[in-house]
């Protein structure tokens, strides 16, 4: 395997439904190991045993997993994942777990509780869960300016790719150069979370709360821009055609990610030009 054997962190409320149509299409969804809804770490503990074994040609691992599967490995591994605006993420974050009737927003009596109650009862669900993952911390822990800085150097040192939700059409094509990904196009998929207009004062908890995440998020949407600017214009001109593709399949109920047409001729300059 010349590739590392790629691990893609998909952090709750992030696009990562959308990602993983990506990968599968990228790899074959048998040659893709999943960790979603697991009952047990049976997988995770025994992905060294897994890659050892034969018949078959595993590529990637995705999933709700934390950093740290990669420590028993002796296949040369990367992460990849994606965050997104903090607050926006754990208000979602809150709607999704509404809307499946998580014990999470369940009060003792089984009741719904108001994000405001949330944020007062179970603050620590909804604070810097993207960091906690970045480190293998517990989702109820809390964290301090340490387990920032062990964030930080954990991306700079274990994650080939960092992308930003906000900007996932950018990423995705930026992440396709480095890792020689085949162009193709995906319609948006999970978009339908309702948006709730967030009160002002559950905005400025959820903002106090997640102040350390922020720095993360900021740093990270800071240097994918600053790639997108060093791109130049035919990062601009792949952009534009990508998006177009993608505006299509969306509308088009394409969900799916699929291989593009020869018709491309922007990105196919842009990932030629590596």
């Amino acid at each position: 395997m010349d590739d590392p054997f790629y691990l893609f962190m998909h952090i709750p409320k992030t696009a990562g439904t959308t990602f993983r149509s990506i990968v599968d299409e990228q790899y074959g969804f048998q040659n893709v190991l999943t960790y979603y809804n697991q009952n047990s770490t049976q997988l995770l503990d025994n992905l060294e045993m897994t890659l050892q074994a034969g018949f078959h040609n595993y590529r990637a691992l995705i999933g709700h997993f934390q950093y740290g599967v990669h420590l028993p490995l002796t296949w040369p591994s990367k992460y990849v994942t994606f965050l997104r605006d903090p607050v926006e993420r754990a208000a979602s974050s809150y709607y999704e777990n509404v809307k499946i009737m998580s014990p999470a927003v369940l009060d003792g009596d089984g009741k719904l509780m108001s994000l405001t109650d949330c944020l007062r009862e179970r603050e620590q669900f909804f604070a810097n869960q993207q960091i906690k993952m970045m480190i293998g911390k517990g989702s109820m822990e809390t964290i301090d300016l340490h387990d920032l800085e062990r964030a930080q150097d954990n991306i700079q040192k274990d994650f080939i790719f960092t992308g930003i939700a906000e900007y996932f059409d950018a990423s995705i094509l930026l992440l396709s150069r480095i890792i020689r990904w085949h162009p193709c196009a995906y319609g948006k998929l999970n978009s339908g979370t309702s948006k709730k207009r967030l009160k002002g004062k559950d905005r400025s908890t959820l903002r106090r709360i997640n102040y350390l995440e922020n720095v993360l998020y900021e740093n990270a949407r800071d240097n994918l821009l600053t790639e997108m600017r060093s791109a130049g214009g035919k990062f601009d001109a792949a952009l534009t055609e990508l998006s177009k593709f993608t505006a299509e399949a969306t509308k088009n109920g394409q969900h799916a990610a699929h291989a593009l047409s020869d018709n491309h001729p922007a990105i196919k300059i842009f990932m030629e030009d590596a």
